[in-house]
């Protein structure tokens, strides 16, 4: 928008962060008003089920914008700052402060926050992630405890278990899908990280829904759906994200299991853009997703920035989206959507203890999942930009040396 002169941003996290460096290097120059909940300067969350728990990293590393950089790009950051309404006719939004901020464009960026479980807050002996706060505080928990209950199978239940096993703790998972990361990933891989955990000692139950939670002054008790009951010194949860779409559905915007945009960020007013988490993305007609990821959280900030100043981009053109997890020694990373029903190829490289997943449709490959393959897994990215690929039997042959292996156009159905 050619008249936009003031942008204010909600939410202070990895969109927001790619928001701000887009906006300013694509030209604008005028007002930007960045609005964080949280009294840090923002930053990134992935390592906080990872590395903050486990004592490696402090907030000053964290940093997404640190001082300097909010200085050199003339951002107006306003911490410990919650908007509590947003006034369309007006174009303005009122924050906790009882302060009105105008604006000619408005970004959410306000992410999700932790599901819980109904009736249980967090308490000494129970807790939820989401903060760098909240990675803190379980860390705390951690040191003092022996046996850890993790609730949930999930990406961060997975790690938090993780980092409990590197600080010594028996642990326990409780998922009550009949696989791990169901939700997001096929059998073969949900197998893969349940062989991973139990390697590593864990104890994971599958299948077997929560009932009640006790906690109490020496540990807590977790009732299941089974009739057993779990006696942990601590239990942490990882059940989830819920997108924090109320300040958008209070303004009459259309909600749905976050707000639903465009690929642009688009909302339904010309002068609203949602992005990241809290964005439900029409991917195709007729297909929305929201995807909870620290590079689509960047990619699409960047593609709504664009959107928003009028720059010809093409959301599509890094190719599928990307993922990743550490737990223990191991790195896996995923591109595209891996679906079961496509042809499965898989190749193992024992030495390297390497793992790759190829998820194939005809010739093409349409997704990867790699364990401690990042360069291969990088190099699968350039075949799917580039619609050529190997021959299926190659990428099976450990022996085969796929750096150099022949590629082939595929159709494009």
């Amino acid at each position: 928008m050619d008249s936009a002169r003031s942008i204010v941003i909600v939410g202070a996290g990895q969109a927001a962060r790619w928001l701000v460096l887009t906006l300013r290097a694509d030209g604008f120059e005028g007002r930007i008003v960045l609005l964080g909940d949280e009294a840090h300067l923002p930053y990134e969350r992935p390592p906080l089920s990872k590395a903050v728990i486990k004592g490696d990293v402090d907030i000053a590393q964290l940093h997404l914008l640190d001082a300097a950089k909010i200085a050199t790009h003339g951002v107006d950051w306003r911490p410990s700052t919650q908007v509590v309404a947003i006034d369309r006719e007006r174009r303005s939004v009122r924050t906790s402060h009882g302060e009105a901020i105008a604006y000619d464009l408005l970004f959410l960026a306000t992410g999700g926050r932790a599901r819980t479980l109904p009736g249980l807050a967090a308490h000494a002996r129970v807790a939820y992630l989401r903060t760098y706060e909240d990675a803190l505080a379980i860390k705390r928990m951690l040191a003092g405890a022996q046996h850890v209950l993790v609730l949930g199978g999930g990406w961060i239940g997975l790690e938090l278990a993780s980092s409990a096993r590197f600080a010594g703790k028996a642990v326990t998972v409780i998922e009550a899908a009949p696989r791990l990361c169901a939700r997001t990933v096929p059998p073969c891989l949900s197998e893969h990280l349940r062989g991973l955990h139990q390697g590593h000692g864990v104890d994971v139950r599958l299948g077997d829904s929560v009932q009640s939670v006790q906690p109490d002054g020496a540990g807590v008790s977790v009732q299941l759906a089974g009739g057993q009951t779990l006696r942990g010194d601590v239990m942490v949860a990882g059940l989830g994200l819920v997108p924090n779409d109320a300040l958008a559905a209070d303004a009459g915007l259309a909600t749905s299991n976050g707000v639903l945009t465009d690929a642009g960020g688009r909302t339904e007013d010309p002068a609203v853009f949602a992005v990241g988490d809290v964005a439900n993305v029409e991917r195709a007609p007729g297909l929305r997703l929201r995807l909870e990821s620290w590079e689509n959280a960047q990619r699409h900030a960047v593609a709504a920035a664009k959107a928003a100043l009028g720059v010809t981009h093409d959301p599509d053109a890094d190719g599928p989206p990307w993922f990743w997890s550490d737990q223990y020694d191991e790195n896996l990373q995923i591109i595209g959507f891996p679906d079961d029903r496509m042809q499965l190829v898989e190749r193992n490289v024992p030495d390297k203890r390497q793992r790759l997943f190829y998820f194939c449709d005809g010739a093409r490959i349409r997704a990867v999942a790699a364990v401690n393959g990042g360069r291969e897994l990088k190099l699968a990215r350039k075949w799917m930009l580039q619609g050529r690929f190997p021959a299926l039997a190659a990428l099976a042959d450990p022996a085969t040396d796929i750096n150099k292996v022949a590629l082939v156009a595929a159709s494009a159905t």
